[in-house]
């Protein structure tokens, strides 16, 4: 239940020996008297009994906790002690020297069920609009940089061996409740097996554990309910088993966080958890838009839902969008194409063995569905290509045969066969645009980005995801960006403030 009376004053004493104690310029004053939070409490209101329980923690009081934990990198014990102690903490939080603190399980309470995902996204947002309202993010079009890095799994990543007995032993505790004997039984046959296959290695191991565990899938189903969801032990032991096929996608790494998946990044090295995607402005460096996926979720695919994030939430959209070759994607241009967002976007060569003629060399009519060779020659034969959103065009041998260009294009002694894709004319006017001067200067501040970035897992504890499953890891999310954002605004408006006061000064 929340207090009806909020107001609280520290004492005369008090705030006189704060004023002797903080520092003027400490990072925490800056962010008081510059940074709004007394939104908090009514955005949060409905999520408090009006008339039962004891008097609540204030929200904002309980926020601004939960922000000094990723402005200093600290656990919800480590922020307790800390507030104990820290004068520049407790003057922050409003405390007086001798007020008592709350107990650290009442901090992850407040971020779990108090707030939640949806309204860390809302609290972020509002934050978003006191920019605007600073002129910190211009109003009119920005130029916006996309990026993502990767967040570690809050878990020890198992072998594959490991993965299978850790779901298997969670099935037999699932079982142990509804069937005790058959749960022993199938106890007593995986400690036999692994007496059996001691001295053999991993992989030899293997297909014996899988064996045994498509079996008590096979009895467990007759047993437990159905109606199991995705992340039940039955479920689980399932994909496990399946994961293991060489063709299998999306492998589930760990029982423990089961939503994590294994990534990689550009030098091929894994990345195992998830990853951060943001959208800032470039002129103010703050960050716009926030989402977070599996590690193995694809760079490109996200662009769309970040600048959708910015317009619906503020009724702006970017005038330009700066992004690496990650988000060369024909359905992306033709995003931006179709809201006048110029696209910055480095061009991905296609790949094209012996260094042939790619179908950038080739021209397209959408209209009659007619492709022209660099020779000239003229296919109007094509099907649509399976998987992939395009035509392949044909060109007979009798096209072919004597063309100068055949080198360069074919070693075919029959067909040529060009892919067209889809987004043909997007792609061709994206290449256009990589060629000017517009986009040589857009990319020189691309890095920005890579600065935030840095300064999330340097200084606000992005790296390593303190929480398990996507919704909590978008809270860390969330909250590094908030700390990193705030950070920001701080100094941002308290130099806006002092230009503001030195012209006023010169006026008079």
């Amino acid at each position: 239940m929340l207090r009806k009376d909020i107001s609280k004053q520290i004492s005369g004493f008090d705030q006189y020996y704060y004023e002797k104690t903080v520092p003027q310029d400490h990072l925490l004053r800056k962010i008081a008297n510059t940074v709004d939070l007394s939104f908090i409490r009514p955005m949060l209101a409905d999520r408090y009994s009006s008339e039962r329980g004891r008097p609540a923690e204030e929200p904002e009081f309980m926020f601004k906790i939960c922000l000094l934990e990723y402005l200093y990198e600290l656990s919800d014990v480590q922020v307790i002690e800390h507030i104990r102690v820290n004068l520049a903490y407790r003057w922050f939080l409003g405390l007086n020297i001798d007020d008592e603190v709350p107990d650290d399980s009442t901090i992850s309470y407040f971020r779990v069920n108090r707030v939640g995902l949806d309204k860390f996204k809302e609290i972020f947002q509002r934050l978003i609009d006191q920019c605007l309202e600073y002129g910190l993010i211009e109003s009119k079009p920005i130029r916006a940089i996309i990026d993502s890095t990767h967040i570690i799994a809050d878990v020890a990543i198992p072998t594959w061996l490991s993965l299978v007995r850790q779901a298997f032993e969670r099935v037999v505790r699932e079982l142990q409740i509804k069937d005790p004997t058959k749960a022993e039984q199938f106890q007593l046959k995986m400690e036999k097996l692994w007496v059996e296959l001691r001295g053999k290695t991993r992989d030899e191991k293997l297909p014996f554990v899988l064996e045994l565990s498509n079996e008590l899938v096979t009895e467990a189903k007759q047993i437990l309910s159905v109606d199991q969801s995705n992340e039940s032990a039955l479920a689980m032991l399932e994909k496990v088993i399946a994961d293991r096929h060489e063709d299998a996608k999306d492998r589930l790494i760990s029982v423990v966080d089961p939503e994590a998946r294994t990534g990689h990044k550009s030098d091929m090295r894994k990345i195992q958890g998830y990853k951060d995607h943001i959208m800032m402005d470039e002129k103010s460096e703050i960050i716009t838009a926030v989402k977070v996926t599996p590690a193995n979720a694809e760079d490109g695919d996200q662009l769309m839902n970040l600048v959708n994030q910015f317009k619906e939430n503020h009724g702006i959209k970017p005038a330009e969008v700066s992004a690496d070759k990650g988000y060369w994607f024909g359905k992306n241009l033709r995003f931006l194409n179709e809201n006048q967002i110029t696209g910055n976007i480095s061009v991905m060569k296609s790949s094209n063995p012996q260094g042939l003629f790619g179908p950038e060399k080739f021209q397209f009519d959408k209209e009659s569905m007619v492709v022209t060779c660099p020779a000239g020659k003229i296919s109007t034969r094509y099907k649509e290509k399976q998987g992939r959103p395009g035509y392949d065009f044909a060109f007979t041998k009798s096209q072919c045969i004597d063309c100068p260009l055949r080198s360069q294009c074919t070693t075919s002694k029959t067909l040529r066969y060009v892919y067209i894709s889809e987004y043909f004319h997007e792609l061709e006017k994206g290449r256009e645009h990589y060629r000017t001067e517009a986009y040589k200067e857009a990319s020189k501040n691309r890095w920005l980005i890579e600065r935030r970035h840095a300064d999330k897992v340097r200084n606000h504890g992005l790296r390593r995801s303190r929480y398990r499953g996507l919704e909590r890891t978008w809270i860390h999310s969330l909250l590094s960006t908030m700390a990193a954002n705030i950070k920001r605004m701080s100094k941002l408006i308290t130099k806006k403030r002092q230009r503001d006061k030195s012209a006023l000064v010169t006026i008079f």
